[in-house]
Formats: structure tokens, sequence, C-alpha cells
């Protein structure tokens, strides 16, 4: 009981390092790099395998689906990015998908809702500052990434540290 109390927390914070490393690159360069992804998959996938099946007594269907369930915001972020030929950036895709490694769903819902809310909200003012002052700004691009933030602040408030 005890090892998966420290390991959830360890695998929270670890996910926060992942976060905000994503979001510094992420609004200095607008991708993150895939060495990055690539270091967090490693990490994040014998955590998840040994905190969410291995340490489990029973199976349980509600276990699947939340374990299914997890994973559905970075593949529906997969989705729009191949639909939209790149308008919203594959690496947010896999950013999300990493993310559900570490992260329980309704974390992961969080962060995927607030992260499409703040850049609504972003898109709406940014189009109606464009209008008042006359300037396109239609092509502007935003990083999702650090528009997810919003995000952590319920994660962050039910944490028991």
């Amino acid at each position: 009981m005890l090892n998966t109390i420290i390991l959830s927390k360890v695998c929270f914070f670890i996910f926060l390092f992942y976060f905000f490393l994503a979001c510094v690159f992420d609004l200095r360069y607008r991708a993150v790099p895939n060495m990055i992804h690539l270091i967090f998959i490693l990490t994040g996938f014998p955590l998840f395998l040994y905190h969410n099946i291995f340490t489990k007594t029973a199976f349980d269907i509600s276990l699947l689906n939340d374990l299914v369930i997890r994973f559905i915001p970075g593949l529906l972020l997969l989705f729009v990015s191949l639909v939209s030929r790149g308008a919203l950036g594959i690496g947010d895709a896999v950013f999300m998908t990493i993310s559900a490694l570490y992260i329980n769903v309704r974390s992961v819902l969080f962060i995927f809702i607030s992260g499409f809310l703040s850049a609504f909200v972003l898109s709406a003012v940014m189009l109606i500052y464009g209008k008042i002052k006359n300037r396109d700004l239609q092509h502007m691009s935003l990083p999702l990434i650090p528009l997810m933030l919003p995000g952590l602040y319920p994660i962050l408030m039910n944490l028991n540290l």
C-alpha cells in the first residue's frame, strides 16, 4: 500500500518535470524535441505497467476502462493533427499520450479540457484584438502545451503530499 502511494507521487513529480520541460520548449521553439519524448516514454512505460497492472491483485473491468480512457485525448489529438495537416502539432498529441502514462484519467481530462478552453479564449481575444486594431492575426499559432497549465490547478489542489 505504501509503495503504491509513493510510486504514484513519484510518477506525478516526473510528469510535472515533463510538463514544464515541454512548456518551455513549446513556448520557445514551438516544438518539443523527440529525444525528450523518448526519454519520458522509456521512463513512463515500465512505471505505468508496474503501477497500474502488476500491483493489482485482481482484474477488474473498471481498471481496463480507466486504462483505455486515459489514452483517448492523446489519440484524439493525433487524429486532429493528421486531419488538419499539422495545424495542431503532432507533438501535442504525443505529449498527451505520454502524460497518460504518469497521471490518472481524471488528471488527463482536466489538462486536455483546460488546454482547449484556454486556447479557445485566447484565440477569441486575439481575433477581437485583431479586428479592433485592423490586423490579420489568423495565421498566428498558439503553443497548446503551455495553455494546459490551468488544468494543473485542480489537480494540485486535490493532491495530498
